[in-house]
């Protein structure tokens, strides 16, 4: 079997896992979309005294959606990393196995830090990370797929 895989599998035969989303970025995302409905909703509301338009309620229902659809992924998403590789959950789940990682990269970002994994199938998948056990983990993630074999022995 392939040094890192066993290396990953030793580091995280316990899963490490947390919110996908640091409270900050939750508490964000959540007001500002309320701002943005409560804003559409009061122009919809102004525009009562006029003939209806069917096309503004239909494009603004589309934006409602548009602006509803991730909130649960960023309110209530986790990251789950363990010996086979690395998940999140939400609307469209993403996850990707050890075996299947090409290229691997930290990004720590002050709101939500995260990793962006290439597996050379299409676009590179992201996770994002809530807290500081998952920084970490994610950390030696890099490290482990990224160290010369024999540190790995």
């Amino acid at each position: 079997m392939n040094p890192r895989h066993d290396a990953l599998a030793r580091t995280f035969a316990t899963p490490v896992s947390g919110r996908a989303y640091r409270p900050a970025t939750r508490i964000l995302a959540a007001a500002l979309v309320a701002g943005l409905l409560g804003w559409g909703a009061a122009g919809l509301l102004a525009d009562l005294s006029t003939p209806i338009d069917w096309q503004r309620i239909g494009a603004s229902a589309l934006i409602a959606v548009a602006l509803l659809w991730p909130m649960p992924s960023i309110l209530a998403g986790r990251t789950v990393i363990d010996a086979t590789g690395i998940r999140q959950d939400g609307w469209l789940g993403r996850e990707a196995t050890w075996a299947e990682v090409q290229k691997i990269r930290y990004i720590p970002m002050p709101m939500s830090p995260r990793l962006v994994v290439s597996t050379g199938l299409g676009r590179a998948r992201v996770f994002y990370s809530g807290d500081a056990q998952l920084d970490g983990a994610f950390r030696e993630v890099v490290r482990l797929l990224t160290a010369p074999i024999e540190e790995l022995r």
